[in-house]
Order: structure tokens, then sequence, then C-alpha cells
């Protein structure tokens, strides 16, 4: 199991994540458990999608939840 840093920002009344170390992959939600649950069905279509593609996916990336508020 793979473990990433995810990024959450709020705009008005909506929330925006992305995933540093996995260019591409964003994210959003009305609420923060919804945008960190959207996240991580979003980190597993890009390492579905960098499997399939043969592309290097990142190593010994620990998971972190940061709210920025």
């Amino acid at each position: 199991m793979n473990r990433f840093a995810i990024v959450v920002e709020q705009s008005g009344n909506e929330f925006f994540a992305y995933v540093p170390s996995l260019p591409g992959c964003t994210s959003g939600g009305k609420t923060l458990g919804e945008t960190i649950e959207n996240t991580k069905e979003a980190i597993l279509l890009t390492l579905e999608y960098m499997r399939e593609h043969g592309l290097t996916q990142p190593e010994n990336v620990e998971m972190v939840a940061e709210v920025i508020v």
C-alpha cells in the first residue's frame, strides 16, 4: 500500500485537492470528507493509468492530509 501527501484548499464553500507526487491528480468536493474520498479515487485511477502505460510510479511517499482554511 502506498501513502501519498495531499494538499486540500478551501475556496468559498468547496474544497479542491491535489497530489504533489502525482502531477495532474486533482479532485474536489463540497465537504472535506467528500474531497478526501474523491482524492483517494483519483489516486487509484492515476496509478492504474500509470501501470497500464508503463509509467514510473513514485516510491516511499507518506500520507499527510494538509488542510488550508
